[in-house]
């Protein structure tokens, strides 16, 4: 994912696109036996530094999974 800037105010409102995974099954699927989550960092990644790019500390997490019917 590409980095997001939340404002001054502390709020963020975007929508994401990302055509390397898909909430389908498949391939490049998020649901993956596993699991998944999205972690949010307080910094912008440096993409230079691994395995979190120097972004400081996680501030959001969240699992990624399919909703009940």
């Amino acid at each position: 994912m590409q980095n997001l800037t939340v404002g001054a105010d502390g709020t963020l409102k975007v929508k994401v696109l990302d055509p390397r995974v898909t909430l389908r099954e498949g391939k490049d699927s998020l649901f993956q036996p596993s699991g998944t989550a999205i972690v949010i960092h307080e910094k912008m990644d440096d993409d230079m530094t691994d395995p979190a790019g120097n972004s400081g500390n996680r501030i959001a997490c969240g699992v990624i999974s399919k909703m009940s019917k």
